[in-house]
């Protein structure tokens, strides 16, 4: 199959791809500064949480960002309770990160929120493995922060979505 450059230019959207910079810039920048002012040692996690947030939730379409959002932050909120009360009654091991994963993936079927179980899961581990990197962080602090940068980068992930939904598109394209 051969292809054409004109074929291979039109699948290229800067704006898109520039978008997704700024989301990474903001989103890091800003859950670097947030997640920093309470827990140094987990800053970096923050700037790369709140990347990862806002990449999963920019979307060409602004109705479907908001989606992704939706389900990024109530996901986040899930595995964050989760990972919340197994680190307040029980140490870390993985045997416990398993079965908290289990519970998760059951609680968002049984709620209606089969997609949420992803971002759910993806939280949870996160913060287990963030408790034993550091242990002087709190369950309670570690929980907010990882839920606080989710919701920071869907909001600027949102926030492009809607800035480029605005833009008006070339003819012919």
């Amino acid at each position: 199959m051969k292809l054409r450059v004109k074929t291979i230019l039109t699948r290229i959207k800067p704006g898109s791809a520039i978008a997704k910079g700024i989301v990474v810039l903001l989103s890091c920048l800003l859950g670097a500064y947030i997640t920093g002012r309470f827990h140094e040692g987990s800053k970096y996690m923050g700037a790369m949480l709140a990347a990862i947030s806002g990449i999963v939730v920019l979307q060409d379409d602004f109705k479907t960002s908001i989606h992704q959002g939706w389900l990024r932050v109530a996901g986040t909120f899930i595995g964050s309770c989760i990972a919340y009360a197994y680190l307040t009654w029980f140490p870390f091991t993985i045997t416990g990160m398993v079965i908290s994963v289990l519970i998760l993936d059951l609680l968002c079927m049984a709620i209606g929120l089969p997609d949420g179980s992803k971002m759910a899961a993806i939280t949870l581990v996160v913060i287990m493995i963030v408790s034993i990197m550091s242990p002087d962080i709190s369950p309670l602090l570690n929980g907010l922060l990882r839920f606080t940068e989710a919701t920071v980068g869907a909001l600027i992930g949102i926030t492009l979505a809607w800035i480029l939904q605005r833009i008006p598109a070339k003819k012919g394209s």
